[in-house]
């Protein structure tokens, strides 16, 4: 198994917050802060300048700084997964900032509840897979808990999601089996156990009615459900019902119930559509009962929300419908392109796209134009048809969260051949490709011979492969690759310089020339949980780069490096967005800030470059000098490094032994984590152009 996650680094700093938090550069980030322990006090933390404003309901004194900083960049952080990103809505932050706050005093996991994942929709026909999950829920489950690992990475107790299954609230209604919401309740926690999300966590409507004691380990507890699911229904009924309640007058005078009402009255449509009563009904008899369906729907939600609010009033609620984030916080579950909501997994199915991207949408739609793809013995996602995914032997594709392409063997006897032209096409999108348990490589000849299928290859002056291993050195002049320690975000060939003609202007010019694609292969690992390389997709970059930045904003800007020690050079005048070669895609260049707080090697420096009219004159005029041009590239610098991280956007890759990994070295950005000094860690390299 792949295990397989965005993180941010071990620099707490890193964690993805708003743009309009990084208030200064980078280099006047205090260093001698420090994140959070949970066996500590709460005395000092590494903070974003922007966390400073004033918050409502905390007390002022000294002590409670630390709680009220963490907690408002708890909050930021899940409004940044909101669906309506970027708004922050400030009743939002006032409700629940207390409750986050009182968490992170008490050093105890924040904690987040969820009404969702009931049950597969009833209409197999048109809208989903079947009946259990699927490769929708996969990447809701990994999405929810790498909200949860960016908290984690500046909070040490970290945050937990609890998915309240809500399928036997509604099952009745929907006429969907008690046993398939079980089943599917069943599937998921197996599903969240063998990926790992340890930050998700399940209960169901039996938790919150206090049923919990009767529950018996194994198959009984599948029986005792389905024996008494009648009756908790009842007694939620009977317990939570608000007499006052009443749908009409909420969907008049609650925008928030106005826009769930429609959302179900939609859905209801087609995951109704296969009753024998919707065929007969004309249309107007139909629009009045899904309307009569919905408002029933709407009781049954406030009395579930009744309930979760008594029993989980100490969490910070989410919700899956959309809504002006005052009392919740809405939030998609399959990451979509920006602006897009998406299906919710129960209600839609995946279908992977060549340009890399998960599309949600109905069976249906995908059914006669996409490859439908099993798992396990069962339907798991629709893929885009396409020679690359046609092999002579077989294998299996895993797609990874947020990107990235695993492919193995589909039998246990390892296979040598590799169609390399295949990989290097599929990595234009897809990258980083994971070959695993095929027929490892390892000698330099064969390693060689497999890199050179795929195209011409780049040599260095110390040769063509590169054996990444620690040399044990701390030489200053040395090269940090070679060490032990954590790498910055960069692209490979950031200081691969050759002379080139300018016809321009004449003479002979140094111009930079990196690699179009990285082979590696896997000697050996470093210790569980150390030395992985992290891969960061330029697609998913523009997607979640904080406003007001966007590739627009950027497409223009250069930008300088200089660099001390092994790298010791100054380059001006990058490009920081390129157009790849193959897809034409915008792509991020870009080299991580990396000073002596961070290496005793080389230190890096990358500044962007002002831009005449924005960034010099109407400052100047404002200012007077270029104190607010220099800030202001400062936020920019910062925006960039901070969503290099963003889990979203970052896949962190473990190592094992005989991996055979391909990465476009344009379409994407890489770094490492640091690891045990003199352990057997060996990665060989090898470019190609």
């Amino acid at each position: 198994m792949i295990n397989a996650f965005t993180i941010t680094s071990e620099d707490p700093s890193n964690a993805m917050v708003d743009a309009n938090d990084f208030e200064r550069p980078l280099s006047s980030v205090n260093a001698n802060t420090c994140v959070i322990d949970a066996q500590k006090p709460l005395e000092k933390v590494r903070i974003d300048s922007g966390t400073s404003e004033s918050l409502p309901g905390l007390t002022c004194s000294a002590p409670d700084i630390p709680v009220k900083i963490i907690a408002t960049r708890a909050l930021k952080i899940l409004q940044s997964y909101g669906i309506n990103e970027g708004t922050h809505n400030q009743d939002f932050s006032t409700l629940f900032l207390p409750v986050v706050a009182s968490q992170v005093k008490n050093e105890i996991p924040i904690k987040m509840v969820l009404p969702a994942f009931p049950a597969k929709s009833p209409n197999q026909a048109d809208k989903v897979l079947g009946t259990l999950p699927d490769l929708g829920e996969e990447l809701a489950l990994a999405h929810l808990d790498g909200m949860c690992k960016t908290i984690a990475e500046f909070y040490a107790p970290g945050a937990e999601v609890h998915i309240a299954s809500d399928g036997i609230v509604y099952s009745d209604i929907l006429h969907v089996a008690d046993e398939d919401v079980w089943d599917y309740g069943e599937a998921l926690r197996a599903l969240a156990k063998e990926k790992d999300f340890r930050h998700v966590k399940f209960m169901r409507l039996w938790d919150l009615l206090d049923h919990a004691g009767l529950q018996i380990d194994g198959h009984r507890d599948r029986s005792y459900y389905l024996n008494h699911a009648a009756s908790i229904r009842r007694e939620l009924s009977l317990r939570y019902a608000d007499g006052t309640y009443d749908p009409s007058e909420a969907i008049k005078n609650d925008p928030d119930t106005l826009a769930t009402y429609m959302g179900y009255k939609k859905f209801l449509a087609s995951d109704l559509a296969q009753e024998p009563w919707v065929a007969a009904a004309s249309g107007k008899e139909k629009k009045t009962r899904l309307a009569e369906i919905a408002k029933k729907m709407l009781a049954r939600g406030r009395m579930y929300a009744n309930a979760i609010k008594e029993c989980m009033g100490d969490c910070v609620r989410l919700s899956i419908h959309p809504s002006q984030d005052k009392t919740k916080l809405s939030i998609s579950l399959v990451p979509q392109s920006r602006g897009n909501p998406g299906y919710t997994p129960w209600h839609s199915c995946v279908a992977v796209e060549l340009d890399g991207t998960y599309r949600t949408g109905h069976a249906a739609d995908f059914r006669n134009t996409y490859d439908l793809v099993y798992r396990d013995g069962r339907p798991h996602h629709f893929r885009a048809r396409s020679d690359l995914f046609k092999w002579d032997t077989d294998v299996d594709f895993e797609f990874l969260y947020p990107c990235g392409l695993a492919i193995r063997p589909s039998n246990s006897a390892a296979q040598r051949k590799i169609p390399m032209q295949k990989v290097r096409a599929l990595s234009n999108t897809f990258s980083p490709i994971i070959c695993r348990n095929f027929h490892p490589v390892t000698d330099e000849e064969a390693f060689v011979e497999q890199a050179e299928e795929m195209g011409k290859l780049l040599p260095w002056f110390f040769g063509t492969i590169e054996k990444v291993r620690d040399n044990g050195h701390d030489n200053a002049e040395g090269s940090p690759a070679r060490s032990n320690e954590p790498l910055p975000m960069h692209f490979d060939g950031t200081f691969k310089l050759a002379e080139q003609f300018n016809p321009e202007t004449g003479t002979m010019e140094k111009v930079q020339q990196p690699p179009a694609y990285q082979v590696f292969t896997c000697q050996a690992t470093a210790p569980k949980g150390s030395g992985a390389t992290l891969f960061m997709n330029s697609r998913l970059f523009w997607r979640y780069l904080p406003a007001p930045f966007s590739v627009e904003t950027l497409k223009e800007r250069k930008w300088d490096i200089s660099s001390s020690g092994y790298w010791k050079n100054n380059i001006t005048g990058l490009q920081l967005v390129v157009k790849h070669p193959v897809t034409e895609a915008p792509c991020l260049r870009w080299h991580e800030n990396w000073n002596e707080e961070k290496t005793k090697f080389s230190n890096m420096r990358s500044m962007i470059q002002p831009v005449d009219v924005d960034d010099t004159a109407e400052d100047v005029k404002k200012a007077g000098d270029t104190e607010d041009r220099d800030f202001r590239l400062g936020v920019m610098e910062s925006a960039i490094e901070h969503t290099m991280y963003d889990r979203r956007v970052t896949i962190r890759f473990e190592w094992e032994k005989g991996d055979l990994l391909i990465n476009d070295n344009i379409a994407m950005l890489h770094a490492r984590t640091g690891y045990q000094g003199g352990c057997t860690r060996e990665i060989w390299r090898i470019h190609v152009d």
